[in-house]
């Protein structure tokens, strides 16, 4: 089984990608003579892409239901990825197999061939020798994430991700729907000093946030104990929350 990264690394180098890598998703797909569709798929919300098989012939399709051109783009580069990696057909109808790929499946990464996948995608679309340059010398916070997640045309989600996995600042990058957690990043840094939750702790600036619904637009410093479950001696903890006010979702960065 190839390495997903160096897998996704051989792909830009081979299609001869330069600049930024988004942009050309659909010209890999051609060159791979993959047919590669977005439809809207009202009635099936939960279903985020698929890549099927019939003989000789490949199609990719987009489920464009939720308008996020990031998140569009990332399930494009899943789906080339359980092709290049040439995992085997999970899905089978109609004559033909593949994959059929849910947000839950790529969001809650708990697939071995579905995580396979995301590791690709993410190389595919924020190569990390270029990435680690834009964001050297910058401090973790929204404007970071907001800058880079429209240069690489990615949604925030997996750009905050991205950021967090190769920064060596300690930092969590918390998302919440209401007051309950939905996913965690914790930097390498960080690891270990999180406290374990599944709702957001009371007499924080986030739970103010998200239960008022206003965004805080700065860090601001809070105890200790309440996010995380080792003490840092001389050390200050910092949160900033974003809200997605429609969907009743939240962003926050604690940082220390």
């Amino acid at each position: 089984m190839s390495n997903p990264t160096s897998k996704a690394k051989w792909v830009l180098e081979t299609h001869g990608i330069s600049g930024i890598p988004a942009m050309f998703l659909e010209t890999i797909a051609k060159n791979e003579k993959i047919k590669y569709v977005f439809a809207d798929f009202p009635d099936d919300e939960w279903l985020a892409g698929m890549l099927l098989y019939r003989g000789e012939k490949r199609k990719i399709i987009v489920n464009t239901h939720i308008d996020n051109m990031g998140r569009k783009k990332f399930t494009l580069a899943h789906e080339l990825g359980h092709y290049f990696l040439e995992h085997p057909p999970s899905y089978s109808k109609d004559g033909q197999s593949g994959f059929r790929c849910t947000s839950e499946d790529i969001e809650n990464e708990l697939k071995p061939r579905e995580i396979e996948a995301n590791r690709f995608a993410v190389e595919l679309l924020m190569p990390e020798d270029s990435f680690r340059l834009d964001m050297a010398g910058s401090p973790i916070d929204f404007e970071l994430i907001n800058s880079l997640s429209k240069s690489y045309m990615v949604s925030k989600h997996a750009c905050s991700n991205r950021i967090v996995s190769l920064t060596q600042t300690p930092c969590v990058v918390i998302r919440t729907r209401g007051i309950n957690i939905t996913s965690v990043a914790v930097s390498r840094s960080a690891k270990g000093f999180l406290r374990t939750m599944k709702t957001l702790p009371c007499d924080t600036i986030v739970y103010v946030a998200v239960t008022e619904n206003f965004w805080s637009n700065n860090f601001t410093a809070i105890e200790t104990d309440k996010w995380l479950c080792r003490k840092i001696p001389g050390e200050n903890v910092f949160e900033c929350t974003h809200m997605h006010r429609d969907s009743g979702t939240a962003m926050t960065i604690i940082k220390w």
